[in-house]
């Protein structure tokens, strides 16, 4: 496991670098890098929607969501807790989102952007940005999420350049 967190944050390092370069191309349609961006903007529909029955199916049971330097964990029962209970989504997005298939194994590289309110008792304004790993496996046929790494960069997201 500690290998394929190298090769993620590896990837995460290049997919960094590389949006901040140029827009990613789209996947062919019909292959698994096409399958799996698609598989991450229904993951992301699902959190927004807080819809349980999709997160159920995308997400495998031994989830978990890391800080990219390992400082910090929350598992998939608590993970679903403090989305149900703990966040008002004003608006979440992914971007740039790069596929990269090794089998049954995959690594997803994309942007985020995200705001809103959190908290328990009392629920205070959040927005943050950053980079995003995602580790998916494919058992029997179908892709569930295992693993995000999180990097949150500090400050205001800044606009995309405009190339025109």
């Amino acid at each position: 496991m500690k290998s394929l967190i190298s090769l993620c944050t590896a990837t995460l390092l290049v997919a960094t670098v590389g949006a901040q370069q140029a827009s990613s191309p789209s996947p062919v349609p019909g292959t698994p890098e096409a399958e799996l961006a698609s598989l991450t903007n229904q993951w992301t529909a699902a959190i927004i929607a807080k819809d349980r029955s999709n997160l159920e199916s995308l997400m495998a049971p031994d989830y978990k969501l890391e800080g990219w330097d390992g400082s910090w964990q929350v598992e998939r029962p608590q993970w679903l807790e403090n989305l149900f209970q703990s966040y008002d989504i004003a608006e979440y997005r992914h971007s740039d989102i790069v596929p990269h298939v090794y089998g049954d194994l995959a690594v997803v590289t994309s942007k985020y952007y995200w705001r809103g309110k959190r908290g328990r008792a009392e629920k205070k304004p959040f927005e943050e940005h950053g980079y995003v790993v995602d580790i998916w496996r494919r058992t029997n046929g179908h892709w569930q999420v295992v693993s995000r790494l999180t990097i949150i960069i500090p400050g205001k997201e800044e606009p995309a350049p405009n190339n025109n």
